[in-house]
This record gives structure tokens, sequence and C-alpha cells, in this order.
């Protein structure tokens, strides 16, 4: 019986599937789909992220996908208004398509046993650990582990656990998102975010030249818009001049077109349902705030840390909920609310023409919220 079982193979999953290896105990990690794979998201590692790639050690391994380098940042509004700022320090661009392989493997080298093409379909609480089915290959199993992990990105598997209040879509904004890689457009080591009408298209580079164009568009606004990728992001583009023009020079990559919907932003932390749920599972983020992969590493290490605690004796899973539960509120609850605030104000028709002004007068405020929407290690990592 294995020790721990982690649903989702993304980054937070293999993240966590590594780190509990690390701590010596028996682990499985499971996704439905195969790799490598192209995975809607934006693509950018803040420069926090290399100091845990470096704990996890696969700092080396990544290094070695030669990333793009970013240390400028720019917001462009619908009205035309710019604002730009420089990071404090480098951050990365790297595919999800090259990271979560590389990731996936570091996982297995790190003794964790790795089954993809494998979905799940239940996950029950039992005398002394979970029992989990699953489905590969046409076949059904049951497994049993002590302990089990949701990382199973942002859509809640409901069908799964019991359902947190307010972890639904129910009432709020429903999004679709994309993502395709494009040739021929020139960053300067930046990564853009262009407001359009009631979403958002964010440029930056990734390895090899390249550069990842990701959108998180109304799922209303997208109907009758278009029926792939491409024509999608054309009819965003239409609505802001400057995305337009960043657009026009470059040529998609058909088989980097990705879509998934629907996409709901979290309006607080969903930390645990009957499990521990790490990244996107416990907290979808606006696209304003500028640490997101950052943050599902961040959660992966921690919820390592006491499902360690965990199996060691040294706690109980109740006072494991109380504690994660706590952290990750500390960790984002302020950062989630400062990132819708500046979402609804970048939406409003006046803001964004005195956000744009006031920064040109004072270039610090830029820089501010660059810094507020980021984590930055603001609670320790156990």
């Amino acid at each position: 019986m294995p020790d721990a079982v982690v649903i989702g193979g993304g980054l937070a999953g293999s993240s966590l599937a590594i780190r509990l290896a690390h701590l010596g105990w028996k682990t499985l990690l499971l996704d439905r789909q195969t790799f490598p794979r192209h995975k809607a998201c934006g693509e950018f590692l803040s420069p926090e992220t290399q100091g845990i790639f470096k704990k996890l050690g696969v700092l080396e391994l990544l290094e070695e996908l030669n990333p793009a380098r970013i240390v400028n940042t720019r917001i462009g509004f619908r009205h035309g208004g710019l604002v730009e700022a420089k990071l404090d320090e480098p951050a990365w661009g790297l595919s999800r398509y090259a990271l979560d392989t590389v990731m996936l493997q570091a996982a297995e080298d790190a003794g964790v046993s790795v089954c993809t093409g494998t979905s799940v379909s239940s996950v029950v609480a039992e005398t002394g650990g979970f029992r989990i089915g699953i489905r590969s290959g046409g076949f059904s199993e049951v497994l049993h582990a002590r302990t089990v992990y949701a990382a199973w990105g942002a859509h809640p598997r409901t069908d799964l656990i019991a359902k947190a209040p307010g972890l639904g879509g129910k009432g709020r904004q429903a999004y679709i998102g994309l993502k395709a890689h494009f040739s021929g457009i020139r960053l300067d080591e930046a990564v853009e975010l262009y407001f359009t009408r009631g979403g958002y298209v964010g440029i930056s580079s990734v390895e090899n030249g390249l550069a990842n164009v990701a959108a998180l568009l109304p799922l209303e606004w997208a109907r009758g818009k278009g029926n792939s990728v491409s024509e999608l992001l054309k009819s965003a583009a239409a609505e802001n001049k400057r995305l337009s023009e960043r657009l026009s020079g470059g040529l998609i990559l058909p088989d980097t077109q990705v879509s998934c919907a629907p996409v709901h932003l979290s309006a607080k932390c969903h930390a645990w349902g009957i499990i521990p749920q790490v990244g996107d599972a416990g907290a979808m983020i606006p696209p304003l705030f500028g640490d997101g992969m950052s943050s599902a590493l961040r959660s992966a290490i921690r919820c390592a840390s006491y499902g360690d605690r965990f199996l060691r004796g040294m706690i109980s899973m109740d006072a494991w909920k109380t504690a994660y539960r706590s952290d990750m509120h500390k960790e984002y609850a302020a950062i989630l609310r400062w990132g819708h605030l500046l979402q609804t104000l970048g939406h409003m028709p006046v803001v964004p023409r005195i956000w744009t002004a006031g920064t040109r007068l004072f270039p610090q405020l830029a820089r501010f919220m660059v810094r507020a929407t980021r984590l930055n290690g603001k609670t320790p990592l156990l």
C-alpha cells in the first residue's frame, strides 16, 4: 500500500510527489493524460520559483532547457495606455510541454511510481486511510493509501469528493482559457498582459525563441466569436489595438493550441475537501497575480511537510487540516483580494487612464503593482 497517492501530474502534483519521495515515503502519482502535452497556462515562472526548484533538486535540469529570461513587465489597457515595470530579479519563460515532462521524469528518478493515462473515479475515506478507484486501459482497479492529495488543476472534482462551500462555479463569472505558441513575435525579455472585454491576453517568451500567448476570456463573450484558439485570439485582439499589433507579425503553431472551459477564478483559497488540495485545485488566481506557478510550488512543499508529519504519527489529520488551511489563508487571502481589485479597476472605463497617467508621474507605482500581486515568500516554507 502506498503511503501517498497524488492525483494530478502537473507542476503542483509532480513537485509534491518529489518532495514526499525525498522524505522517504512510497508515493504514487496518477494523471489521466499522457505526457508530453501542452497546457493552457501563462508559462511564466517568477524569480521565486528558482529557489524552490533548487530545493527539489531539479534546478539544473530545468536550466538545461534554456528557459527564456524575463526582466520586464507590461500591462496594456483597452484605451491604449501602457504601464511598464522591471522585475527585481530575472524570471523564466518555459513551456509546460517541457517543464511538466522534466518534472515527471524527476519524480520517477526520485522513486515515485508514475501512472499516466489513468483516471480516478472515486476517493473514499476509510479506516486507516483512503480507497481510490482508478481506470486505465479499459480496466478498473481499487487502490488503498494512507494519504491522498488533490493536484487535479482548476476544475473542482466534485464527483470525487465532498463539495466545499463556494467551490463550484454557480453565480460566478465563467471563463475559457486558451494558449498557443507563436513564432515571429519579438519580446525584449518581457511578459505582457493586455486587457480585453472582460478578460486578458498575456504574451511571454518561452524556450527556442517562441512566444506563449495565453488568454482568459469570458465564456459568454466567446460564444459566436470562433471555434478555434486562433479565431478566439483574433477576436480578442480586435478589442485592444496594442495587442492586435503585437500578434499581427506572429505565426501560430497549430499543434500547440489548447483550450479549457469553464474556468472560475477563486474568491478564496479552498485548501481542503476531504483531502488536501494544492496548486490550482486549492486556488485559481486572477491573471494579474504574477506568481501563479510559484504559488503551486509553495503549496506543494508546504502540504508535503504536513503530510510527512502525519505519516510519522506526529500530528493528527484534523491538526494537519487546521494548520494547512490556516497557512493557505495567510498565504493567499490578501493576494487574491488585491488581484480581484486590480482586475475590477482595470476593466473600468476611467481608472486605467488614471492608472497610466499616475505611473508616468510616479514610476514607483508600477513596481508596487508588480510586488503587490506576487507572493514574494510572504510566509516561510516549512
